[in-house]
């Protein structure tokens, strides 16, 4: 196990226990088997609309895109538009085949919008316990010398008992709020 690893989560997850504990928390007990097409609809709209852009900007997109009863003009990007405007229409088939589907990280990866980052992030939140290699995580990996985001991951997942996902979301909070990080 790398301690400077391992020192760092552990800084990261007091910060996100104080901080962001209901976060955290949703992440460690959501299961895939619990997830239904409602639910996979919103993670959809949620990990689209946040793609390439910081959390923080993409939850006020997300605040008035409901509030304007999800009227998809209200996303400025064509693409993630045409994605938002494709997917009350399609998320029950798709979620469908995400359920049935023998390698759901992969599968995630045809639907529109989701690359081969994005869709980590959406099986994530719909579950799947795996971590999202963005660029807050690259980052640690290069820096404590693993060759993979989800390498670190499951040994830090090991070393303190939580989920793989859990571990991703810790590390990415922390990251998001602590620029000099």
């Amino acid at each position: 196990m790398n301690k400077q690893a391992l020192n760092f989560f552990k800084t990261a997850e007091q910060y996100v226990k104080t901080n962001f504990n209901d976060e955290m928390l949703k992440v460690e007990n959501r299961r895939f088997e619990d997830q239904n097409a409602e639910g996979f609809l919103r993670q959809c709209i949620y990990v689209v609309v946040n793609s390439g852009m910081p959390n923080q900007v993409a939850a006020k997109i997300l605040e008035r895109f409901y509030e304007s009863g999800s009227n998809p003009n209200t996303i400025g990007h064509p693409n993630k538009r045409k994605a938002i405007t494709q997917a009350p229409l399609k998320y029950k088939e798709w979620f469908e085949a995400l359920q049935s589907s023998n390698d759901k990280i992969e599968y995630l990866e045809s639907l529109p919008m989701m690359g081969p980052t994005i869709k980590y992030h959406l099986a994530r939140n719909m579950g799947i316990d795996c971590a999202k290699p963005d660029r807050h995580l690259k980052r640690l990996a290069e820096r404590f010398g693993y060759s993979e985001v989800q390498t670190m991951c499951e040994e830090l997942a090991k070393e303190s008992g939580y989920r793989i996902g859990t571990v991703d979301v810790i590390l990415w909070r922390y990251c998001n709020m602590q620029p000099d990080y």
